[in-house]
């Protein structure tokens, strides 16, 4: 119990909540504003659909989404990071698809840290069987469509399709979409093109990187995805840790924000 209230605790200080802006203000152009410090701790917000719709928000062109789609969640993740390399060294980790199954996300759902993946392999083609090795950053190249499969510990088994929208040596941009539904035991909780996210990396300076994350769930999401804000932070935040080089599961884990 004491543990678990101390975790509680630190883990308000484990994200800081951006101002309210007039719907997700994407870094669609290089820019540095969007980023905190490399010091600071990454900046989480969340966005419902009916306060994005309300705002009459749309997707801008970066993103490869059409413009009249609507959104019932959207969460976003900015932060700054130290990394030696260059951009195709964080390239190989975003193309190790395999490295999924050794990411480790805090589950509100179970109060505890678990994995992100039993498995996930990358592919040759949208085929769940047409497994390969991980994408090297030579194929993670501008206008690259590649497929990825993930074996999610809580959804199971998705057929993922990730687009190379930008990538030169000082910006990537990448997007995914799920092209076979996502289900929860009986149930489709997102049809094919309904998970979407979006991954920015931009170099800010030696040695400084900016990652800025999307994760989107748009129509044709199902009611029982609703109120599980939590676990898009959660994911995101692995993620971030997992490209940036920081411990998965160090703890403490980040929150959903409070309300802006």
């Amino acid at each position: 119990m004491r543990r678990a209230l101390l975790i509680a605790a630190l883990s308000l200080l484990a994200t800081t909540t951006q101002a309210s802006p007039p719907g997700p203000q994407l870094p669609c152009a290089p820019m540095a504003a969007v980023f905190p410090a490399a010091t600071a701790l990454p900046v989480i917000a969340i966005w419902h659909g009916d306060e994005l719709d309300r705002q009459n928000w749309q997707p801008p062109a970066c993103t490869g989404w059409p413009a009249a789609s609507r959104a019932r969640l959207i969460v976003t993740l900015a932060a700054s990071f130290r990394f030696g390399g260059t951009m195709d060294g964080l390239l190989a980790r975003v193309g190790a698809i395999s490295s999924l199954r050794d990411i480790r996300y805090w589950s509100a759902t179970d109060n505890k840290w678990g994995p992100l993946a039993h498995d996930a392999s990358a592919l040759t083609g949208p085929d769940a069987g047409a497994r390969r090795a991980d994408f090297a950053p030579a194929e993670l190249v501008k206008g690259a469509d590649l497929h990825y499969w993930e074996n999610d510990t809580r959804t199971g088994a998705t057929v993922y399709r990730m687009r190379v929208l930008e990538s030169s040596a000082e910006r990537a941009v990448i997007s995914s979409d799920n092209v076979t539904p996502v289900r929860r035991l009986l149930f489709t909780i997102f049809k094919p093109g309904a998970l979407q996210s979006l991954l920015i990396i931009q170099r800010q300076g030696p040695g400084l990187y900016g990652a800025y994350i999307v994760s989107r769930s748009g129509e044709g999401t199902s009611i029982l995805a609703a109120g599980h804000d939590d676990s898009y932070v959660s994911r995101a935040n692995a993620l971030y840790r997992a490209l940036a080089g920081i411990r998965t599961d160090l703890e403490p884990p980040a929150l959903v924000p409070a309300p802006r």
